[in-house]
């Protein structure tokens, strides 16, 4: 399929809506910024005002369980908010987080009832646009950040954590509307997100990063034990060149020093769970303390006094939010990939969920994700991408012919 034949332009009362999701990354990444963070939902709301204005309020046809389940997101939103609100009233908190928590669900429900035919093209522009935007930014300190002693590149993000996650998030969402050929602008983009995500030196991402290239070539066609293989030597590599050269001087990796390897993130992890979830009641295991009982419990046993998040959103869920706040979370997801895949089955799409879920839930050992719309979000717009794109004529040709391949696939024939 020609790249150009996906292409699906706005009509006119779709722009606004179209130019929200090209602006998304940017958005994602200056999303602490109050004014960003408000314009940016306001232009959403207007988008899907405009939309649906401009169709006469036409309503396309919709299946009832799928509107049934869209119904039941926004009242989700409603329990989920408030509980939230109730958290912060009886411990701490803040309605700035509480909004944040809450955000992607709905951003993915606005998009949803956008239900627009040039979304899909919308979200791949934008996913190009934030690669190609940050790799404009390399000759120029200010894409530039010290960590440390390590001089590491950032884009127009606020950290380079984030600008890799977003990065690796945009490499997915480009090749799924590709269909993971790898076509020359596919390639390209791949090998400028590799190269920033290497300079970013953002350890988690390099396995975030990991998993989609390995499920790009899987959608290639890429045996699995030529990727075994792959893997291996990429393994006896590194561990060359850890032996050869002092892991210290090759990206500031000081495998000598777990605690400086991990950033701290191991003692931050044992006093959350020692002075925390070890001493909660069980009505606090079940609500937890507040939006801020990571930090609070960090600074009130720690000598040193300095406040430290819980970089691991599990733990973060569980000691301020306590099960109940992390069964919401799950419950917000489901219904999200529930309304995704509403439409039917999507087989260019097979695997795509899956993965983009997998990134998101590794890289939620190492930070806190659902409290950030940039981690968030990148995940609602990939079930966004699934909703709003149907398999095409030639979607489905290409999976009877590689079905009837299967069929034709010759067998072993005795000579006896």
């Amino acid at each position: 399929m020609k790249l150009l034949d996906q292409i699906t332009l706005p009509r006119f009362f779709a722009v606004p809506i179209f130019l929200a999701l090209m602006l998304k990354s940017g958005a994602d990444a200056f999303f602490e910024v109050n004014s960003v963070k408000y314009l940016y939902f306001f232009l959403l709301l207007f988008g899907v005002f405009f939309l649906r204005t401009g169709r006469g309020f036409e309503r396309p046809h919709m299946q009832p369980s799928e509107g049934d389940m869209q119904s039941r997101l926004w009242v989700f939103v409603v329990v989920y908010f408030t509980f939230l609100t109730m958290v912060m009233m009886v411990h701490n908190g803040s309605p700035q987080m509480i909004f944040k928590i809450v955000s992607p669900f709905i951003y993915f429900g606005l998009l949803v009832a956008a239900r627009d035919r040039s979304m899909a093209f919308g979200i791949a522009l934008g996913a190009l646009l934030n690669v190609v935007a940050n790799a404009a930014t390399l000759p120029f300190e200010f894409g530039w950040v010290y960590w440390g002693a390590v001089h590491t590149f950032k884009g127009f993000y606020l950290f380079k954590t984030d600008l890799a996650y977003s990065l690796t998030t945009s490499l997915l969402i480009f090749a799924a509307w590709c269909r993971f050929r790898m076509t020359p602008i596919l390639i390209a983009v791949t090998l400028g997100v590799v190269a920033m995500v290497v300079l970013a030196n953002s350890r988690m991402n390099y396995l975030t990063l990991g998993i989609v290239l390995v499920f790009i070539a899987y959608r290639n066609g890429t045996r699995l034990t030529s990727m075994i293989m792959a893997l291996l030597m990429l393994v006896v590599t590194g561990v060359i060149v850890a032996v050869l050269w002092d892991s210290k001087q090759f990206l500031s990796f000081d495998m000598s020093n777990m605690g400086g390897f991990t950033q701290g993130r191991d003692r931050i992890v044992g006093v959350l769970f020692k002075y925390g979830l070890a001493t909660y009641s069980p009505m606090e295991l079940l609500f937890g303390r507040g939006l801020y009982a990571d930090l609070m419990i960090y600074i009130e046993h720690v000598s040193d006094g300095m406040a430290h998040g819980a970089h691991n959103d599990y733990l973060f869920q569980l000691v301020t939010q306590g099960v109940t706040g992390l069964v919401l979370n799950i419950t917000g997801w489901v219904l999200a990939y529930r309304i995704a895949v509403s439409n039917g089955r999507r087989h260019w799409a097979r695997g795509l969920i899956f993965t983009a879920f997998l990134i998101y839930l590794v890289q939620a050992f190492s930070v806190v994700v659902s409290a950030f719309a940039l981690k968030t979000w990148p995940l609602a717009t990939v079930l966004a991408l699934v909703y709003a794109s149907p398999d095409t004529e030639e979607d489905l040709k290409e999976v009877a012919e590689k079905a009837n391949d299967r069929k034709r696939k010759p067998t072993a024939v005795s000579l006896v």
